[in-house]
């Protein structure tokens, strides 16, 4: 905003006849909307990690998240998985999920990684490791919501699979 009596800044300003630069003075009343704030950030920002994990499958909770208004939540997941090829076969099929859950039920928010006919050495066993991402806003309303994340990793033609680390940060935000 600037110093003229109508403090406005809207294209009809027109400069004074003040001495001092800058100052601009209004020919009519200015109706503008001020624009709106950035988003603020609110100090809810909660982060959980769980170690490594002998399975195939594992949920990964974070506790409940209370919204008021117009607030959204930013949901971001990170997870290594990996597995053991065993000898004998000459390849292996990966296919690894993410899939984000509300109060237990499913988002459709999922990410997948798939390669297929991943060859290897039929003599030995190989280890490989992948890293998967998802990244989600969710803006569901005024609520208490417990969010978690499904890891899931159908591989096939591999033994001991595992998940060697799973990351959630929520960050509560007013839009």
């Amino acid at each position: 905003m600037n110093s003229c009596e109508k403090n406005c800044s809207c294209e009809r300003c027109k400069p004074c006849n003040v001495p001092v630069s800058g100052v601009m003075k209004a020919i009519d009343k200015c109706n503008i909307t001020p624009v709106s704030p950035p988003f603020i950030v609110d100090n809810f920002v909660f982060n959980i990690q769980e170690g490594f994990v002998e399975a195939d499958f594992f949920t990964l909770t974070l506790p409940s998240i209370t919204l008021t208004g117009n607030q959204k939540v930013r949901i971001e997941v990170s997870s290594q998985v990996g597995a053991l090829t065993t000898s004998g076969p000459t390849f292996y099929i990966e296919d690894i999920y993410l899939t984000l859950n509300r109060n237990a039920l499913p988002l459709n928010v999922e990410t997948r990684i798939f390669s297929s006919m991943v060859k290897v050495n039929p003599v030995d066993n190989q280890n490989f490791t992948t890293l998967i991402t998802l990244l989600h806003v969710d803006n569901p309303g005024p609520g208490v919501y417990t969010y978690s994340v499904d890891v899931r990793n159908e591989s096939q033609n591999i033994e001991d699979p595992f998940i060697i680390s799973t990351i959630i940060t929520a960050t509560r935000y007013n839009a």
